[in-house]
């Protein structure tokens, strides 16, 4: 069972991040096709426990489909689809939390993957590009 720490140092060894600050980082996943995914963690407290949120977008609202969006959250073995608020408009996110007090290593990459993979998948079909 890692630290917050301890993710961060794992991860600034074995990633390179776009964006690197104290309770979050960003990465760019790459993908063979020449496609890529920005997939953010970040570390935040709840129930009196540690977790991690891992957070890639999809699309803007008006590109998917609410009804599609919640039809689809039951088709995910990991991660939802949530509407994220921006300041200027709402985007689709792909999102899943871990407690890291009972997070190992390899179940950190597991969700780091899926929600990367899964919500350039999406972004594909419902944003017609690779814009994330």
């Amino acid at each position: 069972m890692p630290t917050w720490q301890e993710v961060q140092t794992y991860v600034r060894s074995k990633y390179k991040l776009s964006k690197d600050e104290a309770n979050f980082f960003d990465m760019v996943w790459a993908y063979d096709d020449d496609r890529s995914q920005i997939i953010r963690v970040r570390h935040f407290t709840a129930f009196d426990k540690d977790w991690l949120e891992f957070r890639s977008p999809i699309c803007a609202e008006a590109n998917l489909n609410h009804r599609v969006a919640l039809l689809k959250n039951s088709d995910f073995a990991v991660g939802a689809i949530a509407l994220e608020q921006g300041k200027e408009s709402a985007l689709y996110v792909m999102v899943y939390s871990v407690p890291l007090g009972t997070m190992d290593m390899e179940e950190f990459e597991l969700p780091l993957s899926v929600i990367a993979r899964t919500a350039d998948g999406l972004e594909q079909t419902y944003a017609g590009g690779d814009q994330y």
